[in-house]
């Protein structure tokens, strides 16, 4: 039974001390708080520059942990102390390294030191370490002196990766250095990507002659990529041709504008103006729009040939031909009158009606009226008419005369045309002719009050008193107070019906004559009221006495009166 029991005890007691024997060995296992320190600062991260090109960051390599003696001292002790330390601990067979320290300093937040630490170890300017050494430096504020040695390997082809350079140089904003690098030959040429942001940033910096460098450096077309930026690059470059070949890498509807944009800008007129012919010279150009431009640059006589061409054959109311109209003014030169003469001798003869009549506005009337006179279509009546009123302007009545002949020759005239001859007759033509137009506008009924007029008068010359007396009423019915038409009015009907008749024309002329004047002196006398006209005539006399017409009716007024002698006095004075 005994011995029942302590197999019993022991196989509960065994289990249990087997159990607390694990757990103690597995709490020396667990690290100490020194070790968790170290972990937790090897695990910061070495803070990356940010760069446009995407740059591999300074971290920490995986390395075994520095061993607890020296990873005590990394957050006080100095550079020197560090080193020596390391020194001995390697010496006595530790696992301990140079790099591994540095990274220990950095995550400790002690950039100085390790920078320091690093200058003391025989190893700690390999190329293992060279990426680290510049990011410190650019931490401590020593960026000259990161600049200097990133400078020195781009200047030979040394063991530091090429990745690693250009993070560097990116890190310490020295893009320069990477273009320095490639031209000598110390990392690849840059591709597409690295050479434009390379280019962008030498343009920003106003540094064309690392443009130049880099150029020599790569093939890679970051041109093609920014057509812009070369345009701008090639303008501070003052390179003209450069800037135009950049051109030729943007869209089609941009290339243009810039090309004209580079030109202007350069100041090399010959080069603009050969551009905007050959751009008005184009199969599809609009040459409104490209006239324009040349003006607008200055070339006044290349848009107006560019608008000729244009304008050739067509008719006037075409943009090109009233643009052309426009520029020629009032009075273009001899090679403008020489084109649109022969304008019109082509097309139809609405066609050349329509140029002639652009023509004769601007030439001299003389020389114009020459051309007309010998144009085919000189005997088209709108073209006659041009040639009327060209007579008249030119003061050739002759010509005149002779054009009113030809257009009174029984042709039809439209009211328009009628109009227009009317307006362009000589200012001295016959009274047949005269007579002849009046009679053709108040045929087609567009006839002027004044043109009643002018046919009684002709009528009364021509011995046509009842003529007279009819065109005469026409007039009167819608100008029933004109003096002088009443006043022929009542001399009409004095020859058609005597006295008795004119005498109501008479009393209607009185009402409209001024209350001192010589016409109404004349009316009271033909109305028999000669006391009235002779006190009148006296009146006016005395206000002008040297008025001889009014000496001659007052002696004649005096005579129908019986007093002859006064009327002697009166001449006499």
């Amino acid at each position: 039974m005994r011995i029942d029991r302590r197999r019993g005890r022991l196989a509960i007691v065994l289990p249990a001390l087997a159990g607390l024997g694990l757990l103690a060995g597995g709490l020396t296992l667990l690290p100490n708080d020194r070790e968790i320190l170290h972990a937790e600062r090897r695990a910061q991260p070495v803070p990356a520059t940010s760069s446009s090109m995407p740059a591999a960051p300074v971290s920490a390599p995986v390395l075994p942990p520095v061993h607890s003696t020296i990873a005590a001292q990394i957050p006080t002790a100095d550079a020197a102390t560090l080193a020596g330390l390391t020194t001995q601990l390697i010496a006595e067979g530790r696992s301990v390294s140079t790099l591994q320290v540095a990274y220990d300093l950095v995550a400790a937040k002690r950039p100085a030191v390790a920078l320091a630490y690093l200058a003391a170890r025989p190893d700690g300017t390999t190329a293992a370490t060279w990426r680290l050494r510049v990011d410190l430096l650019r931490q401590t504020g020593r960026t000259a002196d990161a600049a200097a040695l990133v400078a020195q390997e781009a200047r030979r082809r040394g063991p530091v990766p090429a990745a690693d350079l250009v993070a560097a140089a990116y890190a310490i904003d020295r893009p320069d250095l990477v273009i320095l690098a490639a031209a000598n030959h110390t990392i690849p040429p840059p591709d597409g990507a690295l050479s434009l942001d390379l280019a962008r940033r030498a343009d920003k910096a106003g540094r064309n002659d690392l443009i130049a460098l880099l150029d020599k450096a790569t093939t890679a077309n970051w041109r093609a990529a920014d057509p812009w930026l070369a345009i701008r690059v090639a303008a501070r470059a003052k390179d003209t041709a450069a800037g135009l070949r950049a051109a030729d890498y943007l869209p089609v509807e941009q290339r243009p504008a810039a090309r004209e944009a580079i030109l202007t800008e350069a100041g090399d007129r010959a080069g603009l103006r050969s551009e905007l012919l050959a751009r008005a010279a184009a199969p599809g150009a609009q040459p409104e729009r490209e006239a324009e431009r040349l003006l607008a640059s200055g070339y006044r006589a290349d848009a107006m040939a560019v608008l000729r061409r244009a304008a050739t054959g067509q008719p006037t109311a075409t943009p090109a031909a009233q643009r052309l109209l426009y520029l020629m003014g009032p009075r273009p030169g001899s090679d403008d009158l020489a084109w649109l003469k022969q304008q019109s001798l082509q097309g139809d003869p609405a066609q050349q009606r329509t140029w002639l009549a652009r023509y004769a506005e601007r030439d001299r009337p003389a020389e114009a009226l020459a051309f007309l006179s010998r144009h085919p279509l000189a005997s088209q009546t709108n073209v006659m008419l041009m040639r009327l009123s060209l007579a008249r302007t030119a003061g050739n009545d002759a010509a005149g005369r002779a054009m009113l002949t030809s257009l009174l020759d029984g042709r039809p005239l439209d009211p328009a045309q009628l109009g227009a001859l009317a307006a362009a007759a000589p200012a001295r033509i016959e009274p047949a002719q005269a007579a002849a137009i009046a009679k053709r506008r108040v045929a087609s009924g567009v006839a002027a009050p004044r043109d009643q007029l002018d046919l009684a008068w002709t009528a009364w010359n021509a011995g046509d008193a009842k003529g007279a007396a009819t065109w005469l009423d026409a007039y009167l019915e819608t100008t029933p107070t004109d003096l002088p038409a009443l006043r022929q009015m009542a001399d009409v009907q004095a020859r058609i019906g005597g006295e008795r008749a004119a005498r109501p024309w008479l009393t209607r002329a009185l009402a409209q004559a001024p209350d001192d004047s010589k016409a109404r002196a004349e009316i009271l006398e033909k109305l028999g009221r000669r006391a009235e006209a002779v006190a009148l005539v006296e009146r006016l006399r005395a206000e002008t006495p040297r008025d001889q017409s009014l000496a001659a009716l007052h002696a004649r007024l005096l005579i129908a009166q019986g007093q002859a002698g006064r009327a002697r006095t009166v001449l006499a004075q």
